[in-house]
Parts: structure tokens; sequence; C-alpha cells
């Protein structure tokens, strides 16, 4: 594992911060304190620096320029740091030495596929549950960008040593389905030539239609005599299978695959939710009032939302609520299937049942930081008349398969996740279908095929990276290139803090626009064959780190474009 810049700098800074504790008398707390330490917006401040000595000048009651003296006076001599300076009003800045840094494109380069991956998540089994959509008709776009930032996160997991179990929550129990099955039952019945109406509150899509066509060729008319609700509880697990059977060709299109589609009738059917409602009681905070069971804590009724009568969590007809569902799901998750953590993919709209579930699970007696919640805002689709030019189904809502075979998966992926979860997201179907520069999906996976061009040219007349000297790598525009390639273990440490998977795309623009720069300016495969030798392992290392990107991403790297 090549250890990041940020690593190194922290571990130089940790041992002088230490070595002033030891030195000046300071206070031991002072040397546990974080260093914090991050990239300068400015480059000329260095490649990194630290606060610490602005944090530490109250609890020192020294001048924050005296601490961070001190602690620069104190930095062990090390290879990879070129110099440590102190700026106003207290920052202390590290710059890499230039000839450490064209080390790295080697390094980088021998890693392979190897390059950026860890064992920070050695030994935990984490759960990552999303999309997740209503089962009661094909996916709209309504959960789409739920799903690739579940499956980037899961990657990131995956990729730092985690055993991760990506699963699909098929939530096919509750009243939902009764109404699902009637609507099969009438489409049916329909189709039968009978004179049938479907209720108000039905599923009115043309899909219905479709399930009970396929429901009839199979089975023809042997289900005739029942009474509607006979055959809605026949025909609701029927549905239920097409419809999955949809989503997982369909995620399949995006190239999501689950591990796991968990049905919900699976533990309500065992009795595992009455044990969990059982459990709860046991505990106090099980109420019943006229059939309905209520959980209800000091904390549960001060959340409760005006116009609501409480949690409900099974009601009078001893249909059980999604609260109450969710609640024996995630106790079945993190109890009896173990996972160390559960991290779902919630849509916005799910702030309220995020706020029950962080006050139910602890009750049972869960760690809330076993439980996490990653909440996406929605998209915005801009220029949908695109989709009618290119012949595309139209209806009342868009289907996610529509948007991935207009624009293709890779475009698809990148562009559900081009911004961070808590931003709303536009997603332009101009720009989405160009195959230029102005597209960034495009703009970064033609940066790898272009490398791949160089190669061959190189082959051609006789070069390969082999043998090369990275010390000639001397340019500054070199060593700039390298140090972008640096900064990807330490993205990723951030994106497992923070859960921001957009930051992929945002470095991989970087990165690609970064690379194409130093082509325009700088002759590749050239006369010199040495300095031609070392550039060809800097670029190399460039589709090293692209490749890792883009396949953390779930988007391709092609060859030709």
């Amino acid at each position: 594992m090549i250890p990041s810049g940020r690593d190194l700098v922290d571990a130089a800074l940790r041992a002088a911060l230490q070595r002033a504790v030891a030195e000046l008398g300071w206070p031991a707390e002072a040397g546990a304190m974080p260093l914090a330490v991050e990239r300068p917006g400015d480059p000329a401040h260095g490649d990194h620096a630290t606060s610490i000595a602005m944090r530490l000048a109250k609890p020192l009651r020294r001048p924050p320029l005296e601490i961070a003296e001190a602690i620069r006076q104190r930095m062990p001599p090390s290879e990879p740091i070129a110099s440590v300076e102190v700026a106003k009003p207290g920052f202390v800045n590290v710059r890499l030495a230039d000839e450490w840094v064209a080390k790295q494109a080697d390094a980088i380069a021998a890693a392979g596929a190897d390059y950026g991956r860890s064992t920070h998540l050695a030994g935990r089994r984490i759960q990552v549950e999303f999309i997740s959509a209503n089962p009661t008709g094909p996916m709209t776009v309504a959960n789409a960008r739920g799903g690739p930032i579940g499956d980037a996160l899961a990657n990131v997991f995956a990729f730092a040593g985690a055993a991760v179990h990506r699963e699909y929550y098929v939530e096919d129990g509750g009243t939902q389905m009764k109404r699902f099955g009637v609507s099969v039952a009438v489409r049916y019945r329909q189709l039968l030539g009978e004179e049938a109406e479907l209720p108000a509150d039905a599923y009115q899509g043309e899909y219905v239609k479709d399930i009970a066509a396929q429901i009839r060729d199979r089975h023809g008319d042997r289900y005739r005599d029942l009474s509607i609700d006979e055959q809605a509880k026949v025909f609701a697990p029927m549905a239920i299978d097409w419809v999955v059977a949809d989503a997982q060709r369909v995620t399949a299109k995006l190239g999501i695959r689950f591990d796991t589609w968990f049905k919900q009738s699976s533990f309500i059917e065992s009795g595992y939710l009455e044990d969990t409602i059982r459990e709860l009681r046991k505990r106090g905070v099980i109420v019943d009032r006229e059939g309905v069971v209520f959980f209800e804590t000091p904390e549960a009724v001060a959340l409760t939302r005006e116009g609501e009568e409480g949690w409900v969590l099974v009601d009078a007809q001893g249909d059980p609520k999604y609260l109450g569902t969710d609640i024996a799901y995630h106790r079945l998750c993190l109890e009896e299937r173990g996972f160390d953590l559960k991290l779902n993919v919630w849509g916005a709209n799910t702030q309220y049942h995020l706020q029950q579930m962080k006050i139910a699970l602890p009750v049972l007696g869960i760690d809330p930081a076993r439980f996490e919640v990653v909440l996406y805002q929605y998209v915005r689709f801009v220029h949908e008349g695109v989709l009618t030019r290119m012949g595309r189904r139209t209806g009342r809502f868009l289907l996610l398969e529509d948007v991935v075979e207009a624009v293709g998966a890779d475009v698809a992926r990148w562009f559900f996740l081009q911004a961070g979860a808590d931003r709303t997201l536009d997603f332009d179907f101009e720009l989405a279908v160009q195959q230029s520069n102005e597209n960034p999906a495009y703009y970064v996976q033609y940066a790898h095929a272009r490398i791949v061009s160089i190669f061959r040219t190189a082959a051609e007349r006789g070069l390969s990276a082999d043998g090369a000297d990275v010390s000639l790598l001397v340019a500054p525009a070199e060593v700039a290139l390298v140090k972008a390639l640096l900064r990807f273990p330490e993205l990723l440490d951030d994106i497992r803090d923070r859960r921001a998977v957009h930051l992929l795309t945002v470095y991989a623009l970087e990165l690609a626009g970064t690379f194409h720069a130093y082509y325009r300016d700088h002759r590749v495969v050239g006369d010199d064959e040495a300095l031609s030798r070392a550039r060809l392992r800097l670029v190399q290392a460039v589709q090293v780190t692209l490749r890792q990107v883009l396949g953390l991403l779930g988007i391709s790297a092609p060859e030709h474009m």
C-alpha cells in the first residue's frame, strides 16, 4: 500500500508536536489533538497545511505563531518533505520534495490494480441497502439516483477491505400489496370479458395490464371463479415477482447487481415481526389503542407530527405499517444477520422516518453507530424532449430504463453521481447524449482512450515504459500531474468519512483535465528515448489511477473512442 502524501505529512507533524510537548512541557492533551492536515487553497502556500497551532493557542496560552514555529523546528528530516514554513496567523505549511514526488509515478504504475486499496475496513461486514423502490410497478427515475450512489459506496467500502453485501429490500407486505393485487385482479377479469372497474386508489399503469395478461396466458381462466379478494391474494405475489424480475433486468443494465433481493414478507410470515413487537412491548414502548399498536416514548410523542395519532406499527386490521416492518428489518440485519454496519441510501422525503428509526432502534439495544443513512435529493431532468426526439417511450412517469437506453449506462451513472447527495441534481439530456468534451463522462473516458493510443504509438516505435528513469520528470507540469495522482488515496479516506462518492467524479474530471493539458504541452513519445520512457511511465501511472476511479464509479475505461 502506497502511503499518501497527506499521511506522511501527518506523521511528521505528529512527531514534531510530540517532541514539542516533551521538550517544552506542554500538557499531554496537546499532543493528542487532531492535526487536520489539509490542502491549502493557494498552491503557493505548499502542498499540505495544518491549523493546529491556532487551535492550541487557547489551551497553551501562547501565540499561534510561537506554537507553529516550535512545531516547525522539530520536524524530523524526511525524504518526502522539501520545506516547512510558518505563515500568519499560525499555519504550518509543508511542501513535498519534487524528487520524491517523481518517484511516486513509478510506485503508482507498479501498484497497478492495487493502487489506492487499503485494509482500513478489513474485518467489517457492511450491508449497503439501496434503491428498494416500491415494488408495485416498473422502476422509475424517482429512486434512480440512489442506485449509483449506493453501488459506488459499496465499491469504495470493498476497496478498503470490507466484506460488502448489496441488498434490495422488496417491501411486499402491508396494504399496498392488497391494492396491487386487486388492481391486477380487475385487469384479469377485464381480459376474460367481465365488466369490472378499477377502484379509485388502484394502480392505473399499463404495466398492470401486462401482468394480468401474463397471468391469463400462463393460467387461462383458472382463477375466474374466485372472488376478487381471493384473486388479489393469489395475484399479488405473482405481480411482485414480475416487478422484481423487471427491476433486476433494469438495474443490471445500469451495471448494478445485488447480492440479495430480500422480501419483507419473509420475516412477516416467519413471525419475526411479531417477535420484534413483543420485544418492544417488554421494553415498555408499546401502547394499544382501539386495536392499533403504537410505538410510544416521550421522544416519539414530542416528534409526532400534527394530525398524526402516533407512531403506528400495526393498524386496526392487523396489517403491519412501514415503521413496524422497518424496525423489524433493521433488527434482523443487525442482530440475526450480523452486519457490523447497515448503511441505507434513502430519498430526502424519508427524513421524518429516519428520525423515527434513530429513536426506535436504540430501544432494542442496537448501537446507533451501526445504522446509517445517506439521504439524497431528487433529480430534476432538463431537456426531456431529447427522449421524445429519440423515439423513447413517453407517459406519466419517466422510466429508469428509458434514461439508460437514451444515454448509456456509463453516462447515466456519471450524471447521477456528479453532485453531492444533499444537492438537487440537474440531469441535462442534451449534454448527456453528446459525444464530445462538453460531456464530462466522455471527457474523462477520452483521457483513458488517449493514453491507450499513446502506448500504441510507442509500441510502433519500439518504446515502452520498461526501465524508465522517473528522476527525469522534472518539468513543473510533470510534478503537478504526479501530485494530482497522489490525491487519490487521500480522496478515498475523505469519501469513507463523508460518504461523498460524488468526489470521485470531481476528482476524475480534474485529473483528466490535468492530463489533457500535459499532453497538449509535452510530447510523450519524442526523440529523447530516456525522457520518452520516463513520460510513458508517468502516463502509465495516470492510466492506473483513471482505471481505479472509473472502476469505483462503475464506469468503463474504453480503449477506443
